[in-house]
């Protein structure tokens, strides 16, 4: 009888080890176990750690987050995720004691007044009382509640910062809009697309403020009902910092698949078994059955402009905001006001040279 020989197991390279590369990396593994053909991932990263933007420094007694310091839950999969790691019970949720925000208008913080859900208010007098809008400003986004829905939708990409103009006015786009896109989204509203749930809004209840109304209403009214407002609760953490998640991630993955220092270079198609190759910066070639790009939109780019020029021009043509993430430390009683939020967020029309502060050991 001839011996039967053991399949080969299906040869991933994954290039890029941010959240994205390791979560795939981490997929593969669990799903190969379910699979007849065994899977090898390998990991090959350009910098010296794992993680990309999600990063955690502990120093003199301070866990200060480099990157990101939470993720949404609404979008289930990263939640999801950390169940499947064993981390549910590192999993935290903000604070209960003073969930709201301010707004830096002419110097001085206020709050988001009460009910404010990132464009429109869904109370009336609490808006009404905020001296973060002029009375004109409120009659003109009080207009909203006349103003017809847009008819011609032959075009519906508009620009975020367009559509709160024509429904709400120039003081909500520059003194609400502006401050909560730029410290949720770091983007430019005029370069942003409306989203797809306020056009809804608009097409189904004519009316902005109508539609955020009813909606409250309706939650009101609902025995599981949230509310209204930003939804504070969304926002989860972990208690020992983002990096766990990597961390948890990394010590999940084989021993010896992840390669720290190795920027990949170059790619190839060749026919063949394997028919991927990659040269990895000291020259090295790996050939590989499949690659996942887990990289940013223009280093994917420069990897695929020899393999097909239309897909890397896609790609190059996708604009990356730039930020850099600053961390202080105060004691309480040097602080002349009472942090009694989670942060503030400053209008761009202020002229200040930041976007956004959160108040950390509020927060969370």
């Amino acid at each position: 009888m001839k011996e039967r020989r053991s399949q080969p197991p299906f040869l991933v390279a994954d290039v890029g080890g941010g959240i994205s590369g390791l979560a795939t990396a981490y997929r593969l593994i669990e799903q190969s176990q379910h699979l007849q053909a065994p899977i090898e991932v390998r990991l090959f990263e350009a910098g010296s750690r794992l993680g990309g933007v999600i990063h955690t420094v502990r120093r003199e007694g301070f866990l200060l987050e480099a990157g990101p310091d939470s993720f949404i839950s609404e979008k289930p999969w990263a939640l999801a995720l950390c169940e499947r790691l064993g981390l549910g019970p590192h999993l935290i949720g903000t604070g209960e004691a003073h969930r709201r925000n301010f707004i830096v208008h002419r110097g001085e913080l206020h709050p988001v007044p009460d009910g404010f859900y990132l464009l429109a208010p869904t109370q009336i007098w609490p808006f009404l009382r905020s001296p973060i809008f002029s009375w004109l400003g409120k009659l003109r986004l009080a207009a909203d509640l006349v103003l017809p829905r847009r008819r011609n939708t032959s075009n519906p990409d508009e620009s975020l910062a367009r559509f709160v103009r024509r429904r709400l006015g120039q003081q909500a786009l520059e003194r609400m809009a502006q401050p909560m896109v730029g410290g949720i989204y770091t983007s430019d509203p005029e370069e942003l697309s409306t989203m797809p749930r306020f056009l809804e809004m608009e097409q189904q209840h004519r009316s902005l403020v109508l539609a955020m109304w009813r909606q409250r209403r309706k939650m009101r009214h609902s025995p599981n009902s949230q509310p209204s407002g930003p939804r504070y609760g969304l926002f989860v953490s972990l208690d020992q910092g983002m990096k766990l998640l990597v961390d948890t991630l990394e010590a999940r993955l084989p021993p010896g698949s992840v390669h720290l220092n190795s920027a990949v270079d170059q790619l190839k198609c060749e026919p063949g078994s394997r028919c991927w190759r990659l040269r990895v910066r000291d020259g090295t070639w790996i050939d590989a059955d499949a690659v996942c790009l887990a990289l940013a939109a223009h280093q994917s780019a420069r990897l695929l402009e020899n393999l097909d020029s239309s897909l890397a021009e896609k790609l190059r043509s996708i604009r990356y905001a730039s930020t850099i993430t600053v961390n202080l430390a105060y004691r309480c009683q040097d602080i002349p006001r009472p942090l009694d939020g989670f942060g503030f967020v400053v209008p761009a029309i202020e002229k200040r040279q930041i976007l956004a502060c959160t108040f950390c050991h509020v927060k969370f």
